[in-house]
């Protein structure tokens, strides 16, 4: 399995893991202060620098001198990139430009990180698909 592959696997584990977790905890405690909102983003955010550092720094030395990314490895970032762009997009537009005129604070604030969440799953889960389908061109 290619270190990209591995990489965008842990990357998307580690997403869905910690946003989940994260959005229940929102609509669990439903609303609170803005020191207890910023605590549980705060904490989702470090561990998922936790995770991705660690998992990282051990595929590094397991895969020391190992083979460089080629221009497969690029294709599919590429692809995968512009597929997410896209609907990070769409969602920014629906958060930024239309979200001020019914909603305000913390649901602007939700909606923003759903979406920058959303657009990184599916850029990572794009990443594992292609390469188990093979894609080459």
């Amino acid at each position: 399995m290619p270190i990209k592959e591995q990489f965008a696997r842990i990357w998307l584990i580690t997403m869905l893991v910690t946003y989940f977790a994260y959005f229940v905890a929102v609509v669990v405690v439903g609303e609170t202060t803005t020191l207890r909102q910023i605590g549980m983003f705060a904490a989702t955010v470090v561990v998922q620098v936790i995770v991705i550092g660690v998992a990282s720094a051990v595929m590094a030395l397991r895969h020391k001198g190992g083979p460089k990314a080629d221009e497969r490895d690029h294709m599919i970032d590429q692809r995968a990139t512009r597929v997410a762009y896209q609907l990070l997009l769409c969602a920014m537009i629906l958060v930024g430009c239309l979200m001020p005129f019914n909603n305000s604070g913390w649901r602007i604030f939700h909606a923003a990180v759903l979406s920058i969440a959303i657009a990184e799953i599916v850029r990572h889960g794009l990443i594992v698909s292609m390469y188990r389908r093979g894609v080459d061109g």
